[in-house]
């Protein structure tokens, strides 16, 4: 599931990253690319349109670093889960969080963008 967030949002693909991600997850999505825009995105945008500005905001090479991350130290604790991401050149192992809700598996806490 992981992976499937992070390929699509290095191809920017809104529907399906914003798919995987609790209502938390695209907040924090959003947040990251407003702060990441440093006062260049003045209104809030959708999450969808959030995935397409991730490319704008964090460049090429964070982009391919995303799409062929790997997903390491997946720890599974009742309903919530936590896996690293990690690259090894654009970015440091990040912490990703996952929450179930429902039967399903959310994502709540996204990667950085490149931090």
């Amino acid at each position: 599931m992981l992976e499937s967030y992070l390929h699509a949002q290095a191809q920017g693909d809104g529907s399906t990253a914003c798919g995987l991600l609790s209502t938390a997850g695209q907040n924090q999505l959003i947040g990251l690319v407003m702060s990441a825009g440093k006062g260049l995105i003045t209104s809030r945008p959708s999450c969808e349109d959030a995935v397409g500005l991730v490319s704008a905001v964090a460049g090429a090479q964070l982009m391919s670093a995303l799409d062929h991350a790997r997903v390491e130290q997946i720890k599974i604790s009742g309903p919530t889960a936590t896996a690293q991401v990690v690259d090894g050149t654009a970015f440091k192992p990040q912490q990703v969080k996952f929450q179930k809700s429902n039967g399903k598996w959310e994502i709540t806490g996204v990667p950085t963008l490149g931090a």
